[in-house]
C-alpha cells in the first residue's frame, strides 16, 4: 500500500484516523497501541510473511537492549549482527554470488528472494537505538510496545525519514495532538501527495517509456531528456513522499525532521548532500563517517573516510554496481571540492556553480537510473549524454507520445530549481499588500489546499502509474 492510493487515502487513513481519535487522550498507552495495529496492517497488507521479519527484529532488540545499555560487549554486537543478517541475506547475497560466480568462472546458484519492502529504512532505525543506547545517548524503551511503534510507526516504516529514538522518544510517552498539528500536517500530507500525483507520476512517464525504447535509437538529445526527468522525477517523487511522512507524523502528535532542503538550489555537490535526504547523510556522517575519525586525523584519512562512507551510502541504495559507481562517482567529487575544488566555486559566480552543481547531479542520477552488473551498461548510457554515435533513425518527443507529459516536467524544473524562488519572489512582490488580511489569507490557502486534494484524486482515478522509486531500496 502506499500513500498515493486511493485505497490509503479512502480507507485505510479514514479509519485509522476514527479509531485513535475515538480513544480520549488521556489514555496515551491505548491510543499508541491503535497506531501499532494499524502499522503492522500497513505493512501486512503489501508483504504478510515479512511482518514476522520486523517483529522478530524488534524482539531480539528488545531482548538484548537490557544487557546492552549495561555497556555488554556481547550482547552490542550480536544484536547488531543479528539484526543486519536479514539485510545481508535479502539485498546482498545473491549480488555476492554472481560476483564469485564472474571471478571464479563457478555456477553457484542464487536464492529466489524477493526482498522486503524498506529493509533498509527499518534496519538503519533499529541501528540507530541500538548504538545510541550502548554510546548511552539515550535510555532504554522499557515497553516492547512503544519500542515497536518506534521501529514500526507506517508514515516512516518503508522509505524513511530515518528517526532518531531521541528524537522520538518524548512523543511515544505523550499525546499532544492539537488542532493545528492536525491542521499544519494534513496541509503538509496534502502538498507531498500532490509532488507525487501530479508531477512525479506525470514525470515518471516520460523516464519509463524511454527506458523501454530501443535504447540503438535513444538520441543524445533524448537521453538526455530521460537523465533530466529522471532527476526532476526522483526529487518529487521522494520529497512527496517525505512529506506526506512528516503531515501523516504530525497529526498524530509526533514531528519527524525535515528530509529535504531545496537541493536543486544548491552551489557545490557538499552543499547538495546536506539538503537530499538530510536522515541519510546524518545516519553516515554520525554513525560511520564520525567514528572513523571524521575529518580529524589529517587530509588523508579524511579522504579515505569519505571514500569508506560513499562505497557504503552506494551498496545501500542497492546491491548493483551500478550503485557502487554512483557512491565512488560522488566520492570522487566531494574528496575533490575539499581538497581544491571548494574555495574556485566560492569565487564564482553563483549561477556558474548552479550550473556545475545541477550538471554533476543530472550524471550522478543517470548512473543511478537503471540497476545493472554490466559495466558495458552503465558506460554506454553515460556516453550517449556526449555522442549518438550508432543510433539508427531516432525517436523523438512526438513519436514516444510524451508530448503532454512535458509541462509537467517544465513545471518541475521550475518548481525545484532557483527559477522557481525568483518566480515565488515575485509573486509575493505583487500579492503582498493582500497577504496583509491574514484571515482572508488563510482561508485562500485551504481553499487551494482543498483544490489541490480534489486535483490529485482526479488524477489517481484515472492512472495506474503509481510507482514509489525509494520502495526498491
Amino acid at each position: 500500500m502506499v500513500f498515493s492510493s486511493l485505497t490509503f487515502l479512502f480507507v485505510f487513513l479514514p479509519l485509522c484516523l476514527i479509531t485513535y481519535f475515538l480513544v480520549p487522550s488521556k489514555y496515551v498507552l491505548a491510543r499508541k497501541y491503535v497506531l501499532i495495529a494499524f502499522s503492522i496492517a500497513f505493512y501486512a497488507s503489501g508483504e504478510p510473511v515479512y511482518v514476522f521479519l520486523v517483529a522478530a527484529s524488534v524482539s531480539i532488540t528488545y531482548l538484548f537492549s537490557r544487557q546492552i545499555e549495561k555497556g555488554n560487549v556481547f550482547a552490542f554486537v550480536a544484536a547488531l549482527i543479528v539484526v543486519l543478517l536479514p539485510l545481508g541475506v535479502f539485498k546482498y547475497f545473491n549480488f555476492i554470488i554472481d560476483n564469485i560466480n564472474r571471478l571464479f568462472d563457478r555456477s553457484i546458484s542464487n536464492i529466489d528472494l524477493v526482498m522486503p519492502i524498506g529493509i533498509s529504512f527499518y534496519t538503519f532505525q533499529i541501528l540507530t537505538y541500538i548504538i545510541d543506547l550502548y554510546k548511552k545517548r539515550v535510555k532504554r524503551q522499557g515497553n516492547i510496545g512503544l519500542l515497536t511503534l518506534y521501529i514500526f510507526f507506517f508514515p516512516q516504516l518503508i522509505a524513511g525519514p530515518i528517526v532518531k529514538y531521541a528524537d522520538i522518544e518524548p512523543a511515544l510517552r505523550s499525546s499532544n495532538e492539537d488542532w493545528d498539528k492536525i491542521k499544519d500536517g494534513t496541509k503538509r500530507f496534502i502538498i507531498g501527495l500532490a509532488k507525487k500525483v501530479i508531477i512525479a507520476n506525470q514525470i515518471g512517464y516520460i523516464v519509463n517509456q524511454i527506458a523501454a525504447t530501443d535504447f540503438s535509437r535513444v538520441s543524445t538529445p533524448i537521453m538526455w531528456l530521460a537523465s533530466v526527468a529522471f532527476t526532476i522525477q526522483l526529487y518529487f517523487d521522494f520529497s512527496g513522499y517525505s512529506d506526506m511522512a512528516i503531515g501523516l507524523g504530525k497529526i498524530f502528535g509526533f514531528e519527524f525532521n525535515e528530509n529535504f532542503d531545496s537541493p536543486y538550489h544548491s552551489l557545490s555537490v557538499t552543499d547538495f548532500w546536506r539538503r537530499w535526504h538530510i536522515s541519510m547523510g546524518s545516519f553516515f556522517r554520525d554513525y560511520i563517517y564520525i567514528p572513523l575519525g571524521g575529518s580529524r586525523k589529517g587530509k588523508l584519512r579524511r579522504m579515505l573516510n569519505i571514500l569508506i562512507v560513499w562505497a557504503i551510502t552506494g551498496l545501500w541504495h542497492g546491491a548493483n554496481w551500478n550503485f557502487v559507481a554512483w557512491g565512488l562517482y560522488y566520492a570522487i567529487l566531494l574528496m575533490a571540492e575539499k581538497l581544491f575544488l571548494s574555495r574556485i566555486l566560492k569565487k564564482c559566480p553563483k549561477f556558474i556553480a548552479w550550473i556545475y552543481t545541477f550538471f554533476v547531479t543530472v550524471i550522478g542520477w543517470t548512473l543511478f537510473m537503471w540497476d545493472t552488473n554490466s559495466l558495458h551498461y552503465m558506460v554506454s548510457r553515460i556516453r550517449r549524454l556526449f555522442s549518438q554515435t550508432g543510433v539508427v533513425y531516432p525517436f523523438s518527443v512526438s513519436a514516444l507520445g510524451l508530448n503532454a507529459n512535458m509541462i509537467y516536467l517544465f513545471a518541475g524544473i521550475l518548481i525545484s530549481t532557483p527559477i522557481g524562488k525568483w518566480i515565488a519572489d515575485l509573486i509575493k512582490k505583487w500579492f503582498g499588500p493582500y497577504t496583509k488580511d491574514k484571515q482572508a489569507f488563510a482561508v485562500a490557502h485551504d481553499v487551494i489546499m482543498i483544490g489541490m486534494f480534489i486535483i490529485c484524486i482526479m488524477f489517481l482515478v484515472g492512472e495506474t502509474f503509481n510507482p514509489f522509486i525509494y520502495f526498491r531500496f
